[in-house]
């Protein structure tokens, strides 16, 4: 790998699929912009791979993979964060498994990118660790994509998140992807996030945010939807866009459209769009 990336100066965008047996790459390469990184495998459960990259801007993480630093990624502006984990079970408390060190580690290493888009597995331990405390790193980025097929489970967790997004410009939530719940059901459960989320009080504002778009919705987005519309103090679009339905079902469609119009607004020019 060392030859490879003194050999080639001019690479501009570096893919490892299926890789494995080297635990530290740095690329100091001034032309590379682009890492993606899909499957992470290793014979050591315990060794993490240190990626030193100072020139890249656009960093794509996915499939599997166990532990990853992020040791100098300075001009990053988008990060992909779309990865199923591949540790052994561990029983221990949330915040001591590796899951959520890896978690953590990579959102204090993004938090000054533009642009970061969550996967399913990233979601899921925010809520997992915002039931011990955790609090995550103060973000500037302007544009946040969650990609998940949001519960009332995970609302505690997302809402915790965004009190950290306070340069947020523009908020997309796609809600086609599954995820299981199993390993958050294990320390919770959904009365108990219910509870949480309708009284806890995030106390925050979007004083940037314009433009939310929820792609595939449902109604269990519902409680989330309120919470958006009374603390983005200027937006101007929210956009939802439901799943196609039977024609059976269309009248459900119609008095969640009527619904979403009696939500109170922070924001006066806000425009809401609904459309099945």
């Amino acid at each position: 790998m060392e030859k490879i990336l003194s050999g080639c100066p001019n690479l501009e965008c570096l893919k490892l699929d299926h890789f494995w047996g080297f635990h530290r790459l740095e690329i100091s390469n001034v032309k590379s912009r682009k890492l993606i990184m899909d499957n992470l495998e290793t014979d050591e459960c315990d060794v993490w791979l240190e990626i030193i990259a100072p020139y890249i801007q656009n960093l794509e993480i996915q499939g599997t993979c166990r532990g990853i630093y992020l040791r100098n990624v300075a001009s990053l502006v988008t990060a992909v964060l779309n990865f199923d984990f591949d540790f052994e079970f561990e029983e221990q408390d949330p915040l001591q498994r590796t899951e959520s060190t890896c978690v953590n580690e990579l959102f204090h290493s993004v938090a000054h990118v533009e642009k970061l888009e969550l996967g399913h597995w990233c979601i899921k331990y925010l809520s997992i660790m915002e039931l011990e405390g955790w609090q995550p790193p103060p973000s500037t980025w302007k544009f946040l994509q969650l990609s998940t097929k949001l519960k009332q489970l995970d609302f505690p967790g997302i809402c915790c998140f965004l009190q950290s997004s306070s340069d947020l410009e523009t908020l997309v939530i796609d809600g086609y992807n599954f995820q299981s719940r199993d390993l958050l059901l294990k320390y919770t459960n959904k009365d108990e996030q219910t509870r949480r989320f309708e009284t806890r009080d995030f106390n925050c504002s979007f004083p940037h945010l314009k433009t939310i778009k929820i792609l595939n919705f449902s109604r269990s987005v519902m409680p989330l939807v309120k919470y958006l519309l009374k603390h983005a103090t200027v937006l101007e679009k929210f956009i939802i866009a439901a799943r196609r339905k039977r024609s059976d079902v269309f009248p459900d469609y119609v008095k969640i459209e009527k619904e979403l119009l009696t939500f109170p607004k922070s924001s006066p020019q806000v425009s809401v769009s609904f459309s099945y």
